[in-house]
């Protein structure tokens, strides 16, 4: 209903609708998990995946203890869908 709304407030013009979308400066552009690991802590995360499954804890306390279980936890749903 948002995206109706907007549209309907900007008398239909999509363009104009659009851009009230958009932040002032341009889009705020977001960095994911991926990108903020090295290789070598993705190849110890594969290591400990193969070790201790989805154990995310044991994963933190015995491979990566410097991440936090947000980190792996989010680092494992990316990794996952590559």
């Amino acid at each position: 209903f948002h995206a109706m709304d907007t549209l309907q407030r900007n008398g239909y013009d999509l363009a104009r609708a659009m851009a009230t979308l958009v932040p002032q400066g341009g889009p705020v552009l977001c960095r994911d998990e991926m990108e903020e690991w090295s290789a070598s802590e993705a190849m110890l995360f594969e290591e400990a995946l193969e070790k201790y499954g989805k154990d995310f804890n044991d994963i933190r306390q015995d491979f990566l203890p410097w991440k936090s279980l947000a980190s792996i936890v989010q680092f494992y749903y990316m990794w996952k869908t590559t």
